[in-house]
């Protein structure tokens, strides 16, 4: 069984709209950097593998 991990304050925010689009994203399978609806904008969310568990994070490019 995988456990997806959510890092930042961002997620606890979201609209639960946008939050099923990410979780669909999380659901598929899909790793690596996606663009997704956040309120009015949209934002860059990075989702790994670590381990067994998939770790979902906002992306800002240093």
């Amino acid at each position: 069984m995988v456990k997806v991990v959510y890092e930042g304050d961002d997620f606890k925010r979201m609209l639960r709209s946008d939050k099923l689009a990410l979780e669909r994203l999380v659901a598929q399978g899909k790793t690596g950097i996606h663009e997704v609806k956040y309120k009015d904008t949209t934002i860059k969310v990075e989702i790994k593998k670590k381990g067994m568990d998939l770790v979902v994070k906002r992306f800002r490019a240093i």
